[in-house]
This record gives structure tokens, sequence and C-alpha cells, in this order.
């Protein structure tokens, strides 16, 4: 009997925990607000996002190039 009566306890704390959400930030959902960047300069965050991607897909490809032109050199 003494696991029932502590099951419901648990169980309502679980459920309140899991109501309350804390959002550290608020954006408004309408047209052209829907990131939370400005987006003025269309070409300039263009570029920046290229450059991002560019980089982080580009990575992998030149440490292994890298660790190949040092393995030959041994």
């Amino acid at each position: 009997m003494s696991m029932l009566v502590r099951a419901a306890p648990l169980r309502a704390a679980r459920v309140a925990a899991a109501r309350q959400q804390v959002r550290f930030a608020h954006f408004e959902n309408v047209v052209d607000k829907t990131i939370p960047t400005s987006v003025n300069n269309k070409f300039g965050l263009a570029a920046k996002m290229g450059i991002y991607i560019t980089c982080g897909f580009g990575l992998p490809f030149f440490a292994s190039w890298y660790q190949i032109q040092k393995a030959k050199g041994a």
C-alpha cells in the first residue's frame, strides 16, 4: 500500500514541472519578423550564411587533406 501512497505525489510533481515553461525571448509572428535577426541587408545576410555554410561543410575536407599531406611528408 505504501507504493500507491508514494506514487501520487511523485506523479503530481512531474505534472506540475511539465506545465511551467520558461521563455527567454519573444518574437512577433508577423511577416519579415520570423527569425531573430535583422534582414535589412539581404546581400550581407546571404554572404554571411554562405561563408558560414561553406566553412562548416569544407572543414572536414580540409582537415583530411591536411592529414594526408602531413603523412606524405613523414
